[in-house]
Order: structure tokens, then C-alpha cells, then sequence
């Protein structure tokens, strides 16, 4: 009976472990979106895009930061030259937080 009590305590403990592993796995990851600008910040500071998930489209907003490569037609630009109706693709950091590490905006966008 204790013996059983210890091997399921340490089956439970492993199965937390590997839940949070895989979660911890996710974070950190590069993601793209691609879609049109809904809103930028004021201040520069963050950017929306309206994305197709399946037949649904979904608002993703990402922290725009000094890191952040922004490129207007393959050069490097000012987030001033993106506007709300561009078609953009986000390069960004999942985390708890999105951080936009590239911003494209191609010809004809």
C-alpha cells in the first residue's frame, strides 16, 4: 500500500513536470503572422494586425521595442511607415507578452 502511494505521487509529480516542460517549450518560440494592420500605437509602442485562423480572424497585437526590424519593401523603415490597412507579417516572441521582432511590409500592401 505505501509503495503504491510513492509510485503514484512520483507518476503525478513526473506528469506536472512534463506539462510545465512543454508549456516552458512553447514560450520563448518565433511565431509569423501575417494580416492587415488594425491599429498602431500612438506612441509607437505596439501593432495589431486582424489574421486568418481557419475561417475565423482573430486580433493579434505585439510589443513594438528598439529591437524591433521594421522593413518597407525590403528596406529598413520607421514603424511611422506601416499604416492601419497595410498587410503586414509579424515576426515575434511568444511569450507572456508578444515581442515584434520583424515587421514586412511588401510592395503592394
Amino acid at each position: 500500500m505505501k509503495r503504491s502511494v510513492i509510485v503514484i505521487c512520483v507518476m503525478a509529480a513526473a506528469a506536472f513536470f512534463l506539462t510545465n516542460a512543454a508549456t516552458a517549450a512553447q514560450i520563448g518560440k518565433m511565431e509569423t503572422q501575417r494580416g492587415k494592420v488594425t491599429s498602431i500605437a500612438p506612441n509607437g509602442t505596439a501593432i495589431t494586425v486582424a489574421a486568418k485562423a481557419g475561417k475565423e480572424v482573430m486580433d493579434v497585437g505585439a510589443i513594438v521595442d528598439k529591437d524591433t526590424v521594421v522593413k518597407v519593401h525590403g528596406k529598413t523603415a520607421p514603424l511611422s511607415d506601416i499604416r492601419v490597412g497595410d498587410t503586414v507579417t509579424i515576426r515575434y516572441l511568444k511569450s507572456d507578452n508578444l515581442y515584434a521582432k520583424g515587421i514586412t511590409k511588401r510592395s503592394g500592401s
